[in-house]
């Protein structure tokens, strides 16, 4: 076949389809000067969101390989690839191979699909666009044999080339079309079932506030009142898991009217090796560039680790991602409409570069819902149900539980209602929590002298505390179910010393201490458990030794983070020795607290055990506060 006819042939394929003819138009206004060149070129040409990439072949075949009298190329010397497609199909190609040719075309949906040689001979890579009004009005005249005004070609190049694909052809006027889209837009940015805006959810405190104002800047941005640099770019969410960090997530797109990106580690190195890994991570950052304003969310960021802490043979692959991911994460700092938002259970896991200013810089830990927001969240999920019901009883019954957790409670509900063919009621809601146990007495009495434990050891150096409070009852659900516990005042700032440590020690080993010097025997209450009064304590002995310098010695051997703390503890015989002997002191001074208060302690555990709670008014009036003071003075002395 002669260049004429096969040119002429190409030409009329351009005019049988829209997004043909549009992508053409687009490839001469953005490659203008490697179209008419007269000399060697290898470019990488990235498409426009919706972007039909055989389409833009074809396009790209007439635009770049079509002859003309005055050039000396040939067709069998000029190369149209498509970035993933033809390298998986050429994968024996060469880098001395590519640059033999006289044209090289590379084209892309992202850049992250580019093939490494492509971009190392690249002499441009060029980002196409949306088509112009003037485009739109001659493929309306050329392709479908029809006259559109301005206003119209303006909306129908304002949709997506993939939505254009399916709705615009020949016979159907071009009015119907885009109706057509509209249509199909208006279904596409109704949320989901479920799906709803950060101000219908519960809990999240200050990230809700957050997620408002980051909404009303997004708004304000793209109005021109601010720039992007005014806008938050990063956060970090933390919290338990179970706290609906992935559902905030969701909620911020939809309050924010943003495009959600979803990614993880764990999702990205699904893909494959690490260069697999990688590419998978920048596509998504491209994603979110081209779709802006969008928000990238990377959940369990924490599993990227931290270079400080990789060793071994893995060392040099997990540094590979902690830079991939810093790469893309700076890339998008410079581009405006990109938020990034990553969520985690351990903070204290992430590289420190990752937190720095200018990349995730806010953290906002979501806590477990209070009172107020378990009430909600189990409206929430019931829906407009029993909305003239008390479900305070659930409410109270569920204190330290999360989202998830009342999520499921509720599901449960529905399901023992579907299965008896009626409506939901209050008691399916008691019925789906755990199976109470009654506590034997004797157990619950034990537990009102350690409490009170802590209340004498705590309120002999001044510390205030608003309650104390016992329950003869276990919900039945496996791990650590204290049965009573002390209630802390929020207090002052306070300065860290020796003494506010050793403080702070004494009064959580004054549980145990009581039980002790008034049982004859201590119970594995205080300890067994994270949270427990010997972990906390044990942390504290730790820090003080290890971080604080406020021990026996100053050396600083960690951080001063739990994972690091602990592991030291580990790894050190004399570290541990001194903790221990730290604790042992403690202990006997807790101890010494309760032998000079035997008999007051007995009677406010006996008020305690009859009333299950005592506030600090009722608790101090039971102590003379000089009773307190002799003992220290006592305990001083005999050391």
């Amino acid at each position: 076949m002669k260049w004429g006819s096969l040119a002429k042939q190409h030409r009329r394929a351009l005019t049988r389809s829209v997004c043909r003819f549009l992508a053409y138009c687009d490839l001469i206004r953005h490659c203008r000067p490697y179209v008419d060149a007269h000399s060697s070129f290898a470019i990488v040409v990235v498409l426009p969101p919706g972007g039909n990439i055989d389409q833009y072949k074809e396009a790209a075949i007439v635009a770049f390989a079509e002859p003309e009298p005055r050039t000396r190329f040939d067709f069998e010397k000029t190369n149209v690839l498509i970035a993933d497609k033809d390298w998986q199909r050429k994968e024996r190609l060469t880098l001395e191979a590519l640059v033999n040719y006289d044209r090289l075309v590379v084209l892309a949906k992202t850049r992250s699909d580019v093939h490494e040689k492509a971009l190392a001979v690249a002499d441009a890579v060029i980002s196409l666009g949306a088509p112009e009004v003037g485009h739109v009005v001659a493929a309306a005249r050329l392709c479908l044999r029809q006259r559109i005004g301005e206003n119209l070609a303006r909306e129908l190049a304002g949709i997506p080339l993939d939505l254009i694909a399916v709705t615009v052809r020949r016979g159907r006027p071009v009015e119907r079309s885009v109706e057509m889209v509209r249509i199909m837009t208006q279904k596409a940015d109704k949320p989901e079932a479920g799906q709803v805006g950060v101000e219908s959810l519960y809990g999240f405190g200050e990230a809700a506030t957050w997620a408002t104002e980051l909404a009303t800047d997004l708004k304000d941005w793209q109005a021109g009142r601010i720039g992007w640099a005014d806008v938050d770019r990063g956060i970090l969410l933390s919290g338990p898991p179970g706290v609906g960090k992935t559902t905030f997530a969701r909620a911020l797109a939809s309050t924010t009217g943003a495009h959600l990106v979803v990614g993880s580690i764990a999702r990205w190195q699904a893909r494959g090796h690490l260069g697999d890994l990688l590419k998978a991570m920048r596509a998504a950052f491209d994603e979110a560039k081209q779709r802006a304003p969008a928000i990238v969310f990377i959940d369990e960021i924490d599993a990227v680790g931290s270079r400080e802490d990789f060793r071994g043979h893995s060392a040099q692959y997990s540094t590979e991602v902690v830079a991939g991911l810093l790469e893309c994460i700076d890339g998008v700092e410079g581009r405006a409409g990109v938020i990034v938002v990553g969520v985690c259970n351990h903070p204290h896991k992430l590289d420190p570069a990752l937190i720095r200013p200018g990349r995730l810089d806010r953290h906002v830990r979501i806590p477990l819902p209070d009172t107020v927001a378990r009430e909600g969240i189990l409206r929430f999920h019931l829906a407009g149900d029993l909305a003239g019901h008390d479900v305070g009883p659930v409410v109270r019954r569920t204190e330290g539980w999360s989202g998830a957790g009342l999520e499921k409670v509720v599901r449960e509900a529905r399901r023992i209602a579907r299965r008896e063919r009626r409506a939901v009621s209050s008691s399916d809601l008691e019925a789906s929590l755990p199976k109470r146990i009654a506590i034997p007495e004797e157990l619950v009495r034990r537990a009102a002298i350690h409490e009170c434990g802590h209340a004498i050891a705590f309120m002999s150096f001044g510390r205030p505390f608003e309650a104390l409070e016992l329950t003869d009852v276990s919900e039945g659900a496996d791990g650590y179910q204290p049965l009573g516990f002390i209630q802390m005042t929020g207090s002052e700032p306070r300065a860290s010393t020796a003494a506010t440590i050793r403080d702070d020690i004494c009064g959580l080993l004054g549980g145990m201490a009581a039980e002790e010097v008034l049982l004859g025997a201590r119970s594995a209450a205080g300890g067994g458990a994270r949270d427990s009064d010997l972990h906390r304590a044990t942390l504290a002995a730790v820090r003080l030794e290890a971080s604080f310098g406020l021990g026996s010695g100053m050396s600083f051997i960690a951080e001063d983070r739990e994972t690091d703390l602990m592991s030291a503890l580990r790894l050190s015989n004399e570290l541990r020795s001194k903790v221990d002997k730290t604790l042992a002191t403690e202990m006997a001074r807790a101890c010494a607290i309760v032998e000079a208060h035997q008999q007051t302690l007995l009677r406010a555990s006996d008020a305690l055990l009859a009333r299950r709670r005592l506030s600090s008014a009722e608790f101090s009036r039971m102590i003379a506060p000089e009773d307190l003071r002799r003992a220290e003075d006592d305990f001083s002395r005999s050391l």
